[in-house]
């Protein structure tokens, strides 16, 4: 049973909304405070259970209560939704955090170090430049179809199109709209600067990391999907298991079991961390598609699982294995063995 006060944290811009609860289940106090406020507050608070909703700033206000010497906890937002009693105001959503924070079956969120954002962040601004750069290019192709230039599929090739279909004076393009097609294809130009970069700048960071570089070893894992894996487990302390990092991800089957009977139905859509999903399965098809000689043994386990079930799930397959092998290193510090991997599998 609990014995510190469970403190419930709605988090907002501006205000915060703070719920205090007793171990005996008692609401203590309820109220907004500003931000400046709530730095005072946490710090005068004697050592407690500060339970914020997953969102924009929860990371940095539960590494400051940590400092404080207070317990945290991070919960999803589709967790602390059912426990929401009336209208959902600012106060009910803070005592529906506090009561998923007690509940022991409530999955939370790994807490991140600054080290983690900052990757994460690195990582998410090139995913941002390379969606500007695609919606561009989009929009540029799409405009120019209406003047009957069809441009190819390919980087390269609109890069080749592009400087002729201005140089030509007498392909029906309108001299209005001329210039504002060399200001689109300057600021195409400069993304592409931009996100190389940023590839060039992750390339650097993960060698600098220690437990991102231990990662690359790993077949169908890259910088990307190495500085996704580090900045959402961490250490892996956060999870008792790699199996469990792995549902987390969104990468074992869903269960509809029932009487003793247990059916699985393919994994998630929707639960599931979409971003790291889609990055570990692109790099694990790539590795799966290259592979045509297999000569390991886990080589061999793939093989056969790409002749029996298809290049596809073999490729989540792959994907699978792969986050339960980071969870692995992560968490003991050890290297990637792969002449290791492969007396494993042949046992």
């Amino acid at each position: 049973m609990a014995t510190v006060n469970t403190i419930g944290v709605d988090l907002a811009k501006t205000v915060i909304q703070v719920a205090v609860v007793s171990p005996s289940g008692k609401e203590l106090q309820n109220k907004e405070l500003s931000r400046t406020k709530f730095a005072e507050f946490l710090i005068k608070q004697k050592p407690a259970l500060f339970a914020f909703e997953a969102c924009s700033s929860a990371h940095h206000w539960a590494r400051y209560a940590q400092e404080h010497g207070h317990q945290v906890r991070i919960i999803p937002a589709i967790a602390v939704a059912p426990f929401r009693q009336g209208h959902k105001t600012d106060k009910n959503d803070a005592l529906a955090v506090a009561e998923a924070a007690k509940r022991p079956n409530i999955k939370e969120a790994p807490l991140k170090s600054i080290e983690q954002q900052g990757l994460q962040s690195v990582q998410r601004s090139r995913e941002l430049l390379v969606q500007n750069r695609t919606a561009l290019s989009n929009h540029i192709r799409g405009l120019l179809m209406e003047f009957g230039q069809v441009i190819p599929k390919g980087w390269a090739a609109l890069q080749h199109h592009i400087p002729l279909i201005l140089e030509d004076a007498e392909n029906g393009i309108p001299h209005m709209f001329r210039p504002t097609l060399h200001r689109m294809y300057q600021r195409y130009l400069q993304l592409k600067e931009d996100i190389d970069y940023l590839n060039e700048q992750i390339k650097q960071l993960v060698k600098q990391n220690e437990a991102c570089s231990r990662l690359l070893e790993i077949e169908g894992v890259g910088p990307i999907s190495a500085v996704l894996l580090f900045a959402t487990l961490g250490t892996g302390k956060a999870f008792k298991n790699g199996r469990e990092f792995s549902a987390y991800i969104g990468l074992t089957p869903k269960q509809y079991s029932s009487g003793g009977k247990t059916n699985l139905i393919g994994i998630s859509r929707h639960i599931a961390n979409h971003r790291l999903r889609s990055v570990l399965i692109q790099g694990a098809r790539a590795y799966v598609h290259r592979l045509k000689e297999p000569q390991t043994q886990k080589q061999k386990w793939l093989w056969a699982l790409i002749q029996r079930a298809g290049y596809g799930k073999a490729a989540v397959a792959l994907a699978n294995k792969n986050v339960r092998t980071v969870w692995a290193l992560l968490t003991t510090g050890d290297e990637y063995d792969r002449a290791k991997v492969t007396r494993a599998l042949a046992a």
